[in-house]
């Protein structure tokens, strides 16, 4: 049963985290870095570095809050699910760490949400109705689709996926009612930390002013301040430091700059090498894929010539790329394949990766899905442009009005309060996680 029509549940982020995470094929796909892969714990049954013991007995409980028991054959067929319901999703010599994926995960929501609803009904808490109605009616406004025309769709019953959008909203709403509100920021704590920040940037700011003034009376004091007071001490480039370029391209190699405002932070830079952008000769490539283009033009099947030209790992599958939504491709190739006609032969598309020829086979434009074809020849790309510099670089708070620091104390005491509370209820309620025990190792004596 779908769980939360409009709120993904988190073993769904989970599965989506890993399968993100898997290596894909396609040069031209945005999405195949965006998610890293998730470390595997050194405990549990399954690794490919490491041998462990054989895996519990089905009746062994391997996790357990108050009364409520995780035994192995539990989380086994739980695991079990999700993988087959992302059957062809995980390459098959990655279910192991998949496995040991997802069981963490489910340990984790298993000893969460069991510490939430037990602490709830000792003091008698619930989500109200009116909550829960609220949520629907936010997701109803943003989605533009009623509630109960999503459940019926799917198949689920109303009720029961109310029931589980309240067991989901169950810790927000528990720590909105029940502890933050004897959380206080008072205006004596704001203005003493206003004065703190304000006091701390001065002592910076004077610090690095008569840095400046040693350098301008012995450059060859740099490298001695930089290695005794810098927070970067070795030589970097600059399109790794988040420094624009245009913040010191004026200097000439071996000059060293003023202090340069970074914005949350203090540099003063010597430019050590700088070397230009730098374009290469593409004409090869380019004759290479017009050449590509006219075989095509004149009718040879394009799966074929795919096979025999593409520099794509696709080209194996005639270029195919299956079906793809917007945001799944670099812009250049998106906008060739979403407004192509259905099966003509497109013009050269550039992109990062070399020269594309894209062949849409199919379209639907209300859902923004594509299903098309490329044949990718690829180039040696633009040589970007680098600065070698060594900084002299300080940290330097941000200045902040009032209320800017109010909300900031609220924020950090409100996490603080939500930790206390759960470490308070899991040694109060008793947890126990012999698969994971570092899951639990600070709520034991």
């Amino acid at each position: 049963m779908q769980k939360n029509v409009f709120l993904g549940s988190a073993m769904a982020a989970a599965m989506a985290a890993f399968v993100i995470g898997c290596d894909k094929a396609e040069p031209v796909e945005q999405g195949n870095t965006a998610v890293a892969d998730q470390p595997m714990a050194q405990s549990g049954v399954e690794s490919d570095v490491v041998a462990l013991p054989p895996p519990p007995r089905d009746t062994d409980v391997i996790a357990s809050v108050g009364d409520v028991k995780m035994t192995w054959a539990d989380l086994s067929k739980e695991v079990d699910e999700i993988i087959r319901k992302a059957e062809g999703q995980i390459p098959s010599d990655q279910l192991p760490q998949a496995k040991q994926y997802f069981r963490r995960a489910l340990v984790q929501q298993f000893i969460a949400s069991n510490v939430f609803e037990q602490a709830a009904a000792k003091i008698g808490f619930s989500v109200s109705d009116a909550r829960v109605e609220e949520i629907i009616a936010e997701a109803e406004q943003s989605t533009g689709r009623k509630f109960a025309d999503l459940v019926a769709e799917r198949g689920d019953d109303l009720e029961t996926v109310k029931a589980e959008l309240k067991k989901d909203l169950l810790p927000q709403c528990l720590f909105e009612e029940k502890v933050f509100p004897s959380i206080v920021v008072t205006d004596e704590e704001v203005a003493t930390k206003v004065d703190e920040i304000a006091a701390e940037i001065a002592v910076i700011t004077e610090e690095m002013e008569g840095y400046v003034q040693e350098i301008a009376e012995d450059p060859a004091t740099f490298e001695t301040l930089v290695k005794a007071n810098s927070e970067i001490k070795t030589p970097m480039d600059l399109r790794c430091s988040g420094v624009p370029w245009t913040k010191i391209s004026t200097l000439k190699e071996g000059e060293i700059s003023g202090i340069v405002d970074l914005g949350g932070a203090m540099g003063i830079f010597k430019l050590l090498k700088h070397n230009a952008a730098e374009t290469p000769d593409m004409s090869a490539e380019k004759a290479k894929i017009d050449g590509i283009r006219e075989r095509l033009l004149k009718g040879e099947d394009f799966a074929a010539v795919a096979k025999e030209c593409s520099d794509c790992p696709s080209g194996a599958q005639g270029g195919s790329l299956g079906t793809f939504g917007k945001g799944d491709m670099v812009p250049e190739f998106e906008a060739a394949a979403f407004t192509q006609n259905v099966g003509e032969i497109g013009e050269v598309v550039e992109t990062q990766f070399g020269f594309h020829i894209v062949k849409v086979t199919a379209r639907n434009d209300e859902e923004g899905r594509v299903t098309a074809s490329h044949i990718l020849v690829k180039t040696a790309g633009k040589k970007p442009e680098t600065a070698n510099v060594l900084v002299l670089l300080r940290q330097v708070p941000q200045a902040l009005n009032p209320e800017e620091v109010r909300e900031k104390l609220m924020t950090a005491r409100k996490r603080e309060a939500q930790m206390n509370f759960f470490s308070e209820q899991c040694k109060a309620i008793g947890v126990t996680c012999s698969l994971f025990p570092e899951f639990v190792a600070e709520f034991q004596d």
